[in-house]
């Protein structure tokens, strides 16, 4: 379970990111079926983040199996795991605007 202060932390990181999408792109979508396509294109982002995370995690148990522990898979697992996150954020905050467009949220009530 992830600490308090971290879960707080991405909930404001999700506000800071609806913030800026709401700025660059307007409050609401225009429709559903733009809300959806963006939305789509963020769950793809975050499943190529977490494929290339998948791929360094294997990389990095293959060279445990032979006792070689390469300091460079882990911080380029590491690398994918923080892109992953960073796409999560954008999905949640995309899936915030897309409730927005339906009739209403509030970062500041979640």
């Amino acid at each position: 379970m992830i600490a308090e202060k971290a879960a707080e932390a991405i909930k404001q990181a999700v506000c800071y990111e609806l913030q800026n999408i709401v700025k660059d792109h307007g409050a609401v979508y225009n429709s559903g079926h733009e809300a959806y396509v963006i939305l789509k294109e963020e769950k793809e982002e975050a499943a190529e983040s977490l494929e290339l995370f998948e791929s360094h995690f294997k990389t990095i148990w293959e060279g445990l199996k032979v006792n070689i522990l390469n300091t460079t898979d882990i911080y380029q697992a590491r690398q994918a795991a923080l892109a992953l996150a960073e796409e999560a954020v954008q999905c949640v905050a995309v899936c915030d605007k897309f409730i927005e467009t339906l009739g209403g949220i509030n970062c500041d009530k979640k």
